[in-house]
């Protein structure tokens, strides 16, 4: 039955019981639509386009979610282990995140790859180019693969108004491309947070905002009403609500320009050479002693014109080339020097050797099983020498000091050239312990840990195993 509901003479619905509906649709006759949706007019479509709309159109497409992926899991939902956000800055692929959530990727990079994917449901594995962890900044390369991407456009931090709106974007707990909306609620506020790295760190003259940002967001956009990148999210409060902070963009340009840049701060490779931008290309302006480029014949004032055959114009062009090097491998480069090209050679260090190197002094190489089997099964003996054990592991290898920097630590310890470092003594509940350095990594590692104190290190001399303590310097 066919049922009428009148407001007055006013027919005001007409309700079709579903039976009904059928019979009338087997008629050839179309019933009613419930709820049905009308397309709205471009005047209707005007009105909902608020400022924040549009401004989250012109930025969403140069935001990244970013997931720290275990290589060896194929199950996509496993295999991630972080995730966070991150910005486009350049149409390259250049992408600004925080350096927290990319450290777990920093500390094992042979387990853990980067991907990031946009906003197009596109996504590129990354490679970490640089960080600094004292300004919870890292600079990522996406493998584009000959595609494109849009880049942020920039505001400035110096004209920013106290409770002027803004809008937050990121991928808090997986759900990429979330909007939330605040205003900014302070500036030039200081936090203290524990670091992946273990260490407290301050970080200080942060934007405070009531836009929601929760875990995820981190290393996201912070836009103006414009749809300008004003800031780098990257904290919230664990104990309020709508408290959340934000690395200002000036200041993210800053450390951009003189320390993301720098190829000094390369993760996966080192040659010691500081360029600047001069009117004339890159030009050398830095030279670290002991490293690769001075060894090569590298001298201040020099322009750098080529690196691994790509043109350099300018220093993000040097950074770029170096990047693409390997630690161990030649890297050929064209200097310019008095009006002549000079084609020179450098022997390319990793990051890891470096961070050794100015901390200790310490220029060392890997000794394998293949290659000097003899020497590991001495170097073996000498470590457990006095331990009570008739049979021992042999030791996986042994690191060997090809290098010591004068004025060093190493130097003032009287390490040699030929000297194999074997490992380290640690103090548990039964006494001193000798624990074997399994890479160079690991004693990299255990140098940081002791960075500004002392690290008992186990060498063999020839025949004879000595042991020292070794000062390690800051960073």
């Amino acid at each position: 039955m066919i049922q009428t509901i009148r407001t007055g003479a006013a027919l005001a619905a007409v309700l079709i019981p579903w039976s009904a509906s059928a019979d009338l649709r087997s008629q050839g006759l179309a019933p009613p639509t419930l709820l049905e949706g009308l397309a709205p007019d471009p005047a209707e479509l005007d009105l909902r386009t608020t400022p924040v709309v549009r401004a989250v159109g012109r930025a969403a497409d140069s935001v990244v979610s970013i997931y720290v992926l275990d290589s060896a899991r194929s199950d996509p939902r496993r295999a991630v282990e972080g995730q966070g956000s991150g910005v486009v800055i350049d149409t390259s692929g250049l992408v600004i995140t925080n350096w927290h959530v990319v450290a777990p990727a920093v500390s094992a990079p042979s387990r853990l790859r980067l991907q990031a994917r946009l906003r197009d449901e596109r996504h590129f594995d990354a490679t970490i180019l640089s960080y600094s962890p004292e300004n919870d900044l890292a600079l990522l390369q996406l493998e584009l693969g000959g595609q494109t991407v849009q880049a942020a456009q920039a505001g400035r931090s110096d004209s920013l108004m106290i409770g002027e709106t803004v809008i937050a974007i990121g991928n808090p707990q997986g759900h990429a491309n979330t909007v939330t909306v605040g205003v900014l609620s302070a500036e030039d506020r200081q936090i203290t947070v524990r670091a992946p790295d273990g260490q407290v760190r301050a970080y200080d003259g942060l934007l405070q905002t009531d836009a929601a940002i929760n875990r995820g967001n981190s290393g996201g956009a912070l836009l103006d009403i414009t749809g300008k990148l004003i800031g780098i999210n990257n904290a919230m409060a664990s104990d309020a609500e709508n408290i959340g902070f934000a690395i200002p963009v000036d200041t993210v340009k800053q450390v951009f320009e003189s320390v993301l840049l720098s190829s000094d701060n390369l993760t996966n490779v080192w040659i010691g050479l500081t360029v600047e931008d001069g009117d004339e290309g890159a030009l050398v302006a830095e030279l670290v002693p002991f490293g690769p480029a001075a060894r090569a014949g590298i001298r201040p004032g020099d322009r750098v014109r080529q690196v691994l055959g790509q043109e350099v114009r300018t220093k993000l062009d040097f950074t770029r080339a170096v990047s693409g090097g390997r630690a161990g491998r030649p890297m050929p480069l064209v200097i310019e020097r008095g009006g002549q090209r000079v084609r020179l050679e450098a022997m390319a260090m990793s990051g890891v050797e470096r961070d050794l190197a100015l901390r200790t002094g310490l220029l060392v190489e890997v000794v394998q099983p293949d290659d000097d089997s003899e020497l590991l099964q001495r170097a073996t003996r000498a470590f457990y020498a006095g331990m009570g054990r008739s049979r021992v592991p042999l030791l996986p290898l042994a690191i060997r000091v090809r290098g010591v920097v004068p004025d060093s630590p190493s130097a003032e310890l009287g390490c040699e050239v030929g000297d194999l470092l074997l490992g380290t003594s640690v103090r548990d509940f039964f006494g001193n312990r000798p624990l074997a350095f399994r890479s160079i990594e690991d004693l990299a590692d255990r140098a940081r840990d002791a960075s500004g104190r002392k690290l008992r290190i186990i060498v063999l001399r020839g025949d004879q195993s000595l042991e020292g303590e070794l000062d390690v310097k800051r960073l």
